[in-house]
């Protein structure tokens, strides 16, 4: 089932596995990649698999989580990036561009350094470890700044695709990022047209999503999306994937073709032990959507056997593996020898 093919928007796809986006700390000041971003892609183009999710790229300078992300806002940094793309297509790989605005959630206080930055959120409430040390709170979005937050993504997706050569563009709604928060009742407390009910909460991520679609109507496009503000088997709490149901069904009306299914307020599980702990999840999203769209499943996803189970079980339509691709680069060899 992992190398049995797959058809999206027109692409034949070789196997189902995709390269999850990994953050490669390689971008240059100004938000293009590196010379070490090119011999990671390299890699990971050589890697055998068919579809990659290429890392998180800032819509704008306040959406950056630390100064070493790339960025997609403007088009010459967009020209720039079309080095990784033409790597990855030359590679055989069908390569989407992951977008994103980090909003609350700081990885780097040193992201305050750079000229025009400020932090933007919902409802100001702080993501993560570093506020504690800062001594300050994020700042609450106005209306006039959310709608140029969403056309600002928009301009990215379109800049990413037309510019820099990517084949589509996934939206980043999950870790806690900006759209995260806007989802996630615990970081959005809003009382106006962005806040108050789970519809209200996904209209930014409804409005981008929509704006995408309108402007790049051929494109592969996908959202990752956080379904739950915890983990399985961890208490519930904010987001839940009663929410999120409802959310990941709206994406694939608008036109989504895949939706990546991970955690949101909780991450990516880095530390649990367990194997395909989003798979729950994915499930649920998947019975839920039908073959409106495709699904995908990352997190802690290490072996074929694993994975072929997912697939043949109808938890998911893809495998994403992240880690992995760092840890083992020959992993998908081994898998195809194994099934």
């Amino acid at each position: 089932m992992i190398f049995e093919p797959i058809e999206i928007k027109n692409h034949l796809l070789t196997n189902r596995i995709v390269s999850a986006p990994l953050a490669s700390l390689s971008s240059m000041e100004d938000g293009a990649p590196s010379e070490k971003s090119l011999e990671i892609y390299k890699r990971f183009a050589a890697s055998g698999v068919a579809l990659m999710m290429v890392e998180h790229h800032a819509i704008n300078i306040c959406g950056r989580t630390r100064p070493a992300q790339f960025l997609a806002d403007s088009d010459d940094v967009a020209t720039n990036h079309s080095a990784i793309s033409t790597i990855l297509k030359d590679g055989g790989v069908l390569c989407l561009v992951q977008i994103n605005h980090a909003g609350a959630k700081i990885a780097d206080p040193a992201v305050f350094d750079m000229e025009g930055y400020r932090p933007q959120s919902p409802s100001g409430i702080p993501v993560g470890d570093n506020w504690d040390k800062l001594g300050r709170k994020p700042e609450v979005m106005t209306l006039s700044e959310i709608k140029k937050t969403a056309e600002d993504f928009i301009n990215a997706a379109v800049r990413m695709v037309e510019i820099a050569g990517y084949d589509g563009v996934q939206i980043h709604a999950s870790h806690g990022y900006l759209l995260g928060q806007f989802l996630s009742p615990l970081t959005n407390r809003r009382e106006d047209e962005y806040g108050g009910t789970e519809a209200k909460r996904a209209r930014l991520l409804y409005e981008i999503t929509d704006g995408i679609r309108q402007s790049l109507k051929d494109i592969p496009l996908s959202v990752r999306l956080g379904v739950a503000d915890y983990l399985t088997g961890e208490k519930a709490k904010g987001l839940s994937t009663d929410d999120t149901v409802a959310v990941a069904r709206e994406l694939a009306n608008l036109g989504v073709d895949i939706i990546g299914v991970t955690g949101n307020l909780c991450g990516f599980g880095v530390d649990r032990k367990d194997s395909a702990y989003f798979a729950p999840y994915a499930e649920r999203i998947k019975s839920s959507i039908g073959s409106s769209a495709l699904v995908e499943c990352s997190g802690g996803i290490r072996d074929a056997v694993t994975a072929d189970k997912m697939l043949r079980d109808d938890v998911c339509d893809f495998v994403g593996v992240g880690r992995l691709m760092l840890q083992d680069p020959d992993f998908v060899s081994r898998w195809k020898e194994s099934c």
